[in-house]
């Protein structure tokens, strides 16, 4: 089975982490990280193309002629500029011989006779059209497009040979553009299928075709395990806009990260370049581990498939400093811990956004029934270091959910408890807003089971009640949190 493969069935995120103690080598700006909107992206990636093999078009049928009189039922029948005129049609005999029931011709006029030049099996009657091109891959000629699948449309590029014969010269599929992308004066054709999960271009080295499907060949020379998808309309200067899946559908309960790598790939005649945010770089120690404290000191394992061993744990930095506030308080010793030890696991949500960036929030009882303190810490030195944020003043209770989306907005989720609070942030963790949940008829007993993020729109997913008399709801906010509406 390919890596490609692999991927499409994992799609997880791996990571290396730093010796045990040691803090990962994660190079650091001199400067605080940019905003969105002044973001600085760079070359995390070059995939040469040296390799490639010329591109061998495929052949329906070798170019015949027969008679006008053997022209079945037209499908498309166009003249092109020039006064070349190009048919589809049915075979002829399709009504009364079931072997050619599906049998069709592409053929051009030659006075009483037709030069077929492919051939093709299908029960589509409509879709087909003929269209001329000029200066694409440094040729001219005309296209045929027919349907083919269910969400598959052949767009084939013919020119004619030296004796007037179509050859193909290209056959693509969905939403081809014909534009200059490697900036050499020539234009390249560019197609995807499946929704841009497989996006192939044609370009010319040296009056030779290539082919090279960029987001398999990307996957493969990932230094982490992803599914990129392009955006091929959104194809523009910048290049191929490329959205990398961290995380995965196999371990999408698993705690990590579940967002996208977002960048771009540049392509010219030798390579394929995928740049990505400064702050990402180097891919290879972007987060995509499973978090942890360990007698109160951060630690990583990966994220591995269902069913096997995981690693050790390996420890990143010294232990996380208790919060400042416990030196002033003689209960259960809190005035003489100076570090988190002794944590549940179910009471720790702890996770990175970036290279360097990442969020916890830690819960502790404070000895009264089933309530709890809860404390939110930052790193930005790859998790080597914790620092205090703040505390979330009215959680009562222990968090039920949690959403870490970047270095300033996150999302916390408190038990079933006067009203299931929820709280999000905008400013990295220092202050907290309680949800105001409007849509909802009477907050009480709803409680958040599940927090996602795309963009700028935040989704909780929310729950009330027991077995068979369980409710469900799901809030959608699109200005981070400040204000939520029901889904549809």
């Amino acid at each position: 089975m390919s890596r490609f493969l692999v991927l499409l069935c994992c799609a997880l995120l791996l990571a290396g982490c730093a010796a045990p103690g040691e803090a990962p080598e994660v190079p650091l700006p001199d400067n605080a990280p940019a905003e969105p909107d002044t973001v600085e992206y760079a070359a995390a990636l070059t995939v040469p193309l040296a390799d490639l093999e010329p591109y061998e078009p495929w052949v329906s049928m070798e170019p015949d002629t027969a008679r006008l009189e053997t022209m079945g039922e037209v499908l498309c029948d166009k003249t092109l500029p020039g006064g070349t005129r190009v048919v589809c049609y049915w075979h002829p005999d399709r009504l009364t011989n079931p072997d050619y029931r599906y049998e069709k011709y592409w053929a051009i006029h030659q006075g009483d006779k037709l030069l077929r030049f492919a051939a093709e099996t299908s029960g589509y009657e409509q879709g087909y059209d003929v269209t001329a091109f000029s200066h694409v891959l440094g040729k001219n000629g005309f296209c045929i497009e027919a349907p083919r699948g269910v969400a598959y449309t052949a767009y084939d590029y013919y020119v004619f040979d030296e004796t007037g014969v179509p050859r193909l010269l290209m056959d693509c599929s969905n939403d081809v553009l014909e534009q200059d992308v490697d900036g050499d004066g020539v234009r390249e054709l560019l197609w995807n299928y499946h929704g841009g999960q497989f996006v192939t271009c044609a370009f010319l080295r040296e009056s030779t075709v290539y082919q090279v499907e960029m987001m398999s060949l990307l996957a493969d020379h990932l230094p982490i395990l992803g599914l990129p998808a392009g955006d091929l309309k959104s194809w523009g200067a910048e290049g191929l806009p490329v959205s990398i899946l961290a995380g995965g559908w196999t371990v999408i309960n698993e705690p990590g990260p579940k967002t996208h790598i977002e960048g771009y790939l540049r392509l010219t005649e030798d390579s394929l370049t995928l740049y990505v945010p400064e702050n990402l770089i180097p891919l290879e120690a972007w987060a995509g581990k499973r978090y942890t404290l360990i007698n109160g000191a951060p630690a990583c394992r990966d994220i591995v498939p269902e069913g096997e061993p995981e690693g050790p744990w390996t420890v990143l930095g010294p232990a996380v400093p208790a919060p400042r506030e416990w030196a002033g308080q003689d209960l259960a010793g809190r005035n003489e811990t100076e570090t988190w030890t002794g944590i549940e696991p179910s009471h720790l949500f702890m996770e990175m956004v970036s290279v360097r960036d990442g969020w916890m929030v830690v819960s502790i009882s404070h000895g009264v029934g089933a309530n709890a303190d809860n404390y939110v810490y930052r790193t930005h030195d790859g998790g080597a270091t914790w620092q205090e944020a703040a505390k979330l003043e009215e959680a009562g209770r222990y968090p039920c959910a949690a959403g870490f989306f970047d270095n300033l907005h996150a999302v916390v989720g408190i038990e079933r408890f006067d009203g299931a609070p929820v709280f999000a942030t905008r400013d990295g963790g220092e202050s907290w807003e309680r949800a105001v949940f409007s849509p909802l008829d009477s907050p009480d007993g709803w409680q958040a089971y599940s927090i996602s993020h795309s963009g700028d729109e935040i989704s909780i997913s929310l729950r009330r009640g027991a077995g068979d008399g369980t409710e469900y709801c799901r809030l959608i906010s699109r200005d981070w949190g400040k204000t939520w509406e029901a889904e549809e």
